[in-house]
């Protein structure tokens, strides 16, 4: 299945992985309401899937036109969408933490890896695996990370979020005291 004459293709494959995300939104902020990109990649993309739902959710629709091994093409339509066309699903459930008494909050800015062009999934699911009954983890990301929240919430988290100066989001989870271990719950991103 190939893109329509209409949608403005963007092959990422060639560009530096720090630059990736950055071309795409500049691609995406660029297109009319009812148009489509198609991005090409040589890998998923699933985590750019998570930040377009935490930072444009209704606003586009996501549609794999091939999924590998070697090229990935996926059309993002922008305009007013209640149902974003994909879900991702988990793989696998993450392994139960060793009880820990530390009381000093886990942090973890995971700024840096979005600006590697990474995926924070593994880093965010091994500082939480980390929290113990009574511990927060102090999480400081460049966007509200909105599926995170109800994620976390399934495993005896609350969440207290505020937005920086300088745009950085800082939220604190505090694992709740009655939780004996967390609710095994993947992260969703498609990665092991």
């Amino acid at each position: 299945m190939n893109g329509t004459v209409n949608d403005r293709e963007i092959d990422v494959r060639t560009l530096p992985g720090r630059n990736r995300h950055a071309t795409i939104f500049a691609t995406w902020n660029a297109l009319e309401a009812d148009a489509a990109m198609l991005l090409v990649n040589d890998h998923d993309p699933v985590p750019l899937y998570y930040q377009f739902a935490c930072e444009h959710g209704g606003t586009f629709r996501w549609e794999y036109l091939e999924q590998g091994p070697e090229t990935w093409r996926v059309r993002i339509t922008k305009g007013p969408f209640a149902d974003p066309g994909y879900v991702p699903t988990a793989k696998r459930a993450r392994p139960e933490p060793a009880p820990s008494q530390a009381t000093a909050p886990v942090v973890l800015d995971v700024r840096p890896i979005f600006a590697r062009g990474e995926t924070p999934c593994d880093a965010i699911d091994t500082a939480v695996a980390s929290v113990a009954p009574g511990q927060s983890l102090m999480l400081l990301v460049p966007f509200e990370p909105v599926p995170l929240y109800a994620k976390l919430r399934a495993q005896g988290f609350t969440s207290q979020t505020e937005q920086l100066d300088d745009g950085t989001w800082r939220i604190q989870f505090l694992r709740g005291q009655d939780a004996t271990s967390p609710v095994k719950v993947a992260c969703g991103c498609g990665y092991d």
